[in-house]
């Protein structure tokens, strides 16, 4: 009997220890987020408002605190922030502890566009809205007031000024002269540069240089107003 009531208890002791088990995993599945932790790539906000992301992550944690470990609420909470401007990617994931994390990764201004309505191009030759939170210093482009400026066609021509330094340190200006032709205004330079379609720039500031070198040692740089550069394998230089 004594061996009997022995069992009893032992299989009540195990009963109840489960059963704590099982409300100790339900209270931290459904334990509300404590705090929220918002990181950006580039240490601080610049072209993203954090007050805008932390709204949205507390109206996620009020609509679905008994689920922020779930797949689908973060992913909604992802694609939240990743549809503000300025965002290029973020993951969200609720720690242990009850805090829900942010880590933003911020697109890249590469140039500013000067026309009827200025905005940034990106990294990837996006369009991104002007923010007053944020100023970089980056490269002017001109637009023209008939043609749409082709992102893509601004990186590659950055991209090609970046591969030499002292060119790139001086650029003042990006003008766009039609649809898919570019000239570059130098501070140093008393001319105008036309590079003309965005392609081969690196090759085109060889020649530029090249050209500057010549002049300069013939001492000829101010004679000039414009010098062209998008013809094969010659530099077309028109005085004033």
């Amino acid at each position: 009997m004594k061996r009997f009531k022995s069992l009893i208890q032992f299989i009540s002791v195990a009963v109840l220890m489960g059963a704590l088990i099982v409300v100790s995993q339900f209270q931290q599945e459904v334990r509300p987020a404590s705090h929220i932790d918002i990181r950006f790539d580039q240490k601080k906000e610049t072209l993203v408002d954090a007050d805008s992301v932390n709204k949205l992550l507390i109206q996620i944690v009020q609509q679905y605190s008994a689920s922020l470990k779930d797949g689908i609420v973060l992913s909604k909470a992802e694609k939240g922030i990743e549809s503000m401007s300025g965002v290029r990617n973020a993951e969200v994931f609720s720690t242990i502890s009850g805090v829900l994390v942010a880590e933003i990764q911020q697109k890249k201004v590469r140039a500013k566009v000067i026309g009827s309505k200025p905005y940034y191009i990106d990294e990837l030759g996006g369009e991104v809205p002007l923010t007053s939170r944020y100023e970089p210093e980056v490269a002017l482009i001109r637009q023209s007031e008939t043609f749409e400026i082709e992102g893509s066609d601004v990186i590659e021509i950055l991209s090609g000024i970046e591969s030499r330094e002292l060119l790139n340190k001086d650029l003042k200006e990006i003008k766009q002269i039609d649809s898919h032709r570019f000239s570059l205004l130098f501070n140093s330079l008393p001319f105008e540069v036309i590079v003309g379609e965005a392609v081969n720039i690196e090759q085109k500031m060889t020649k530029l240089i090249a050209f500057l070198i010549k002049a300069e040692q013939e001492k000829s740089l101010g004679q000039y107003r414009m010098v062209n550069l998008s013809f094969n394998n010659q530099v077309v230089a028109t005085k004033k």
